[in-house]
């Protein structure tokens, strides 16, 4: 049940095409378009299961008070599109933004199961290590575990991943 709309987003930006100006301009067009609550740093991270490929640049975001997913997702493939992003049947291909949706959660922090939780957040570090710079605390339904304590789980960073930006510009949630 997709149509419901939780107290916040959870969101993943990324980029391996002028990866500094996208991130960017994907930022500027969601405070156009959504309280933009909270910005994690961004991380330079090598891109999964494509070696050969560029690195991107990853970014977490919280939106407060979000669309339902079918119109947030909606939102964010038009920004995609505005800013270049090239489908193709290649899941590794370069892309100028890529904006993943990775849960929505409520007032008491603890993620929706009526909106779909992205499997990346506590299964791959380019994921899970920006988005626990804001969302620390939210919990995931099945386990009660927190984003945060499932970065730990995921053990020690790939090889190239760093930090790249400084601390997040609003307040954790």
């Amino acid at each position: 049940m997709t149509d419901v709309r939780p107290a916040y987003a959870l969101l993943l930006l990324g980029s391996n095409i002028d990866p500094e100006q996208h991130i960017e301009a994907a930022i500027v067009q969601l405070r156009a378009c959504a309280d933009l609550m909270s910005l994690s740093p961004i991380y330079q991270t090598p891109a999964v299961s494509a070696p050969e490929t560029a690195d991107y640049h990853n970014q977490a975001v919280i939106l407060r008070d979000p669309l339902t997913f079918e119109e947030l997702r909606s939102q964010l493939k038009r920004i995609e599109t505005a800013l270049g992003r090239v489908r193709s049947i290649d899941s590794n291909a370069p892309r100028t933004i890529d904006i993943d949706i990775l849960a929505g959660a409520d007032d008491t922090l603890e993620m929706i199961l009526e909106w779909p939780i992205d499997p990346a957040l506590s299964t791959l570090h380019h994921a899970a290590i920006p988005s626990a710079t804001i969302a620390s605390k939210w919990k995931f339904p099945s386990s009660l575990v927190s984003v945060s304590e499932v970065t730990q789980q995921l053990g020690s960073v790939p090889e190239g991943f760093k930090k790249i930006s400084g601390s997040p510009t609003a307040r954790d949630k």
